[in-house]
């Protein structure tokens, strides 16, 4: 169980380090704050509770197995990435809109970042196979549901560790540059690459 761990744990760490729309999200917060960062990263840890759920559950199959559901899902995902990138790019981080530049800590600015960070994650539905065909090669066939949950903890444990660590990198750039021409342009190019992973998804 021990060797089977750490190859999990290896595959998970080079696969949560790849940049994608949650590491793009993720720095895109840590622009406003670091506790804006941490509600995203809740956000993105309670969409992957309910990925392990439906694999686990058996649900997932039949998600997979039904086209229209799937691709439903994978194109309403797709337009919500799309809109995410979108007001990023527009807005940057210097104009005051809806709730996204309240003080810091503010309590709805706090809960919009963690809707959204669920969100970003919910809108790839390409992660349900992919826990879907990573989690049966670790698990053993008497203990089905305890090791998925047992490397689900592992998976998420490494998101946590992983994305608050994109955001501290982040916090520090954007304090750096403070009140610099470069903060919106990051924050913008930031935006740019969530639609390009949108296309992504909508193409399958």
């Amino acid at each position: 169980m021990l060797e089977l761990t750490l190859q999990f744990l290896a595959i998970t760490l080079f696969l949560e380090v790849t940049p994608g729309p949650a590491v793009l999200f993720v720095l895109y917060q840590s622009a406003f704050s670091f506790r804006n960062a941490l509600a995203g990263i809740l956000g993105l840890l309670t969409s992957n509770i309910i990925w392990i759920s439906l694999v686990a559950t058996g649900l997932g199959l039949v998600l997979t197995q039904t086209p229209v559901i799937f691709n439903g899902l994978r194109y309403i995902g797709a337009a919500y990435l799309v809109y995410l990138g979108y007001k990023i790019i527009r807005y940057g981080i210097g104009k005051p809109h809806a709730d996204e530049n309240t003080q810091v800590g503010n309590y709805k600015s706090n809960g919009s970042s963690y809707r959204r960070g669920m969100f970003t994650s919910l809108s790839n539905p390409k992660a349900l196979l992919f826990f879907m065909a990573l989690f049966p090669q670790f698990t053993r066939p008497e203990f089905f549901i305890h090791d998925i949950f047992y490397f689900g903890a592992i998976k998420m444990l490494c998101l946590a560790v992983v994305m608050t660590s994109y955001a501290l990198m982040g916090r520090r750039v954007f304090n750096y540059l403070g009140e610099s021409p470069w903060t919106n342009t990051i924050s913008r190019v930031l935006g740019g690459g969530i639609i390009v992973a949108a296309i992504a998804v909508a193409r399958g």
